[in-house]
């Protein structure tokens, strides 16, 4: 994590608020401590390949050209091959898996359900809700609700449709606190 924050720190930030965000689901869905552990751990680290694709591609102000998705899609592989041997497997498993998608379609692998590791599935929706609700190159930060609305709308697709529920009930209960783009906790309403 040092040699992330170090190099990258946008992106270190980014890992820290998904980190607790995707724990926060996993505590919400009744997961075990090893399950909570894993996706902290794995949710931290899971974009560290990002370092070996280039800047340009990743400041990109617009949508990445064919080639550019190429290269995008290699950084799970890459992270996987950084850390598989400083952290436990499991946890390089999830830094692996974290792009596959629950229809079968993502990568690397086109894994799909239970294939994926629910701590996978779990950093996902976290994962993509950070994106959304953080202010990126390529868009502004997107309301809570938009995303939530987002992540339903591909439950059962691209998303788990239990680690969606875990999202979304635990910004219903209102009063609850959610990483906003800026890693502090802020109040959200749906």
């Amino acid at each position: 994590m040092r040699v992330l924050a170090g190099t990258d720190p946008e992106l270190a930030e980014h890992g820290l608020r998904t980190a607790r965000l995707a724990r926060r689901v996993g505590v919400e869905l009744r997961m075990t401590r090893a399950e909570l552990d894993r996706i902290e751990a794995s949710a931290r680290l899971h974009d560290i390949g990002k370092l070996f694709v280039a800047k340009e591609i990743l400041d990109k102000p617009g949508p990445p050209t064919a080639g550019e998705w190429v290269e995008l899609r290699r950084h799970p592989r890459i992270g996987f091959e950084l850390v598989r041997r400083h952290v436990a497997s499991e946890v390089a498993r999830v830094v692996l898996t974290h792009h596959e998608r629950y229809d079968g379609t993502g990568y690397p692998s086109r894994l799909s359900t239970s294939e994926i590791p629910i701590e996978a599935r779990v950093l996902q929706v976290a994962d993509a809700f950070d994106a959304m609700t953080s202010v990126r190159p390529y868009q502004p930060a997107m309301s809570v609700g938009y995303a939530l609305e987002e992540l339903t709308r591909y439950a059962g697709t691209q998303f788990d449709p239990v680690a969606v529920s875990g999202i979304v009930r635990l910004v219903e209960k209102g009063g609850r606190s959610v990483a906003s783009s800026h890693g502090a906790a802020s109040e959200v309403a749906v």
